[in-house]
């Protein structure tokens, strides 16, 4: 099941990037993804020997002895070219040939350098210049590349959400006030009824689209850790509603969603990168935080917060994590 869930997230995330409303050469039709997509569910052995792609369009080679490290960003934005600051970064490196996911996020308030901008907090890198400025910060800062990236339109979360029929969260006494305060607020801001949608308990409950998004919002009650954690939860139950669908829902949920992704990975790619995933037999995975436990410091620099961290320490935790040996200085 690991191993249909991870080729799910990876369609999803990848394959609506394609449609032709991205306005990009060498695009696949929604009619040419159905029918990869049909092919793939009815088949059980390596994805790369019957995928059925336009004409004149060879197959990639499955690439399992490589490894592809793909930046996904939540982009905290409403605006359709994805302007704004990157509200949630992660580096997701999938090594074809261990069958390994590895997982590493960033919080959004490490204080960095970025690249002819001075310093700043690390999610400002993408307001300032876009994925490559972030990619560029990144790699400065922590040692770590990219291959590609996907950025997800994080307003998007409610319509992605309510698409899906909703996500099963488990929401503390001690959040619910501050969810539906948020809640209420873009209620305001879209002229409708305040009290619209409220949560009226605590506990384990499906949410809506709007609950979802206040829930990963919550930011005055702990810290960012908690709200990283918070997204994360959010992710791996939308990952959860996912895996359970029928393949018809599933495709339902990847056109009326395109429009709130936005990448720089080519098609050979995406298929590759799919192809392989669903020739894995399993998938292990991992995760890590960055800063890492006793790896930054929280101040106040000009009455604004930041983690000050501690750049060599999170570098060889990432080496380590990525079995690279020892960090680059």
């Amino acid at each position: 099941m690991k191993k249909l869930w991870l080729a799910c997230v990876v369609l999803i995330v990848l394959f609506v990037a394609f449609l032709p409303a991205q306005g990009a050469e060498n695009t696949l039709s929604p009619e040419e993804i159905t029918e990869i997509l049909y092919d793939i569910a009815r088949e059980e052995n390596a994805a790369g020997d019957y995928l059925v792609l336009p004409e004149g369009y060879s197959a990639p080679a499955l690439g399992l002895d490589r490894t592809f490290r793909l930046l996904v960003l939540g982009v905290d934005t409403d605006d359709a070219k994805f302007r704004g600051r990157s509200d949630t970064m992660m580096l997701a490196v999938v090594d074809m040939r261990k069958s390994e996911l590895k997982l590493i996020s960033f919080m959004r308030d490490l204080y960095v350098q970025i690249p002819g901008k001075g310093h700043n907090r690390l999610n400002a890198a993408y307001a300032f210049g876009g994925a490559e400025l972030l990619e560029r910060t990144l790699e400065k800062n922590f040692g770590v590349s990219a291959d590609g990236y996907v950025a997800v339109n994080f307003s998007g979360m409610v319509t992605l959400v309510d698409s899906i029929g909703g996500v099963d969260i488990t929401v503390e006494e001690s959040e619910l006030g501050s969810l539906n305060g948020i809640l209420e607020y873009y209620n305001y801001q879209n002229e409708r009824p305040e009290a619209q949608g409220r949560l009226e308990k605590a506990g384990h409950q499906t949410l809506t689209g709007l609950q979802a998004m206040s829930y990963a919002r919550i930011r005055k009650i702990d810290s960012d850790f908690e709200r990283t954690g918070r997204q994360q939860r959010v992710m791996n139950a939308i990952f959860t509603r996912i895996r359970s669908m029928t393949l018809p829902s599933l495709l339902d949920v990847v056109f009326e969603n395109a429009h709130l992704v936005s990448t720089d990975i080519s098609l050979d790619e995406a298929v590759s990168l799919v192809s392989s995933t669903l020739s894995m037999d399993s998938v292990n995975t991992r995760y890590l935080r960055i800063p890492v436990a006793r790896g930054g410091k929280g101040t106040l620099l000009n009455e604004t917060y930041f983690i000050v961290p501690n750049l060599k320490k999170n570098k060889q935790a990432i080496a380590d994590f990525l079995g690279a040996g020892v960090a680059p200085q």
